[in-house]
């Protein structure tokens, strides 16, 4: 994540402790605990779309497309003045970093991807969007 510039080193006040937990395809994800941050955090009530509501908007289709966004959120920037509240250390003697792009776990982290998604893919009516992924008819 360092050499992609997701995180960059940090001498954030905060701190959110990090655990691994392995994917199924053998590869290891860092997940950072931002619990103690996330009750900080002004909710952002944007809604994500009910199923019913994706079906129908696709219903009536013969052929259907789905696309899986790999590492989406990581898209979306930090804004400056919050890049410091992501701080987190991934283990004793590694160091705190801090995430300049989106990281996954974020009160409101849900709620930004999809305003986004919902805002890029507005004027394609072929499109349908849940998070990270998109069927197209």
């Amino acid at each position: 994540m360092l050499n992609q510039g997701i995180i960059e080193p940090s001498n954030s006040p905060w701190m959110a402790p990090a655990v691994y937990r392995r994917k199924r395809s053998g590869e290891v994800r860092i997940c950072v605990d931002y619990r103690e941050l996330n009750k900080r955090t002004r909710k952002d009530a944007y809604p994500l779309p009910l199923p019913d509501d994706v079906f129908d908007r696709i219903s009536g289709a013969k052929v259907f497309s789905i696309l899986d966004m790999q590492s989406g959120f990581w898209q979306v920037p930090v804004s400056p003045q919050d890049v410091q509240k992501t701080a987190f250390s991934p283990g004793p003697g590694i160091g705190l970093f801090q995430f300049k792009r989106m990281p996954f776990g974020l009160t409101g982290a849900t709620s930004t991807f999809q305003r986004m998604m919902d805002i890029i893919l507005s004027d394609y009516d072929f499109a349908a969007v849940y998070l990270d992924d998109i069927v197209t008819r």
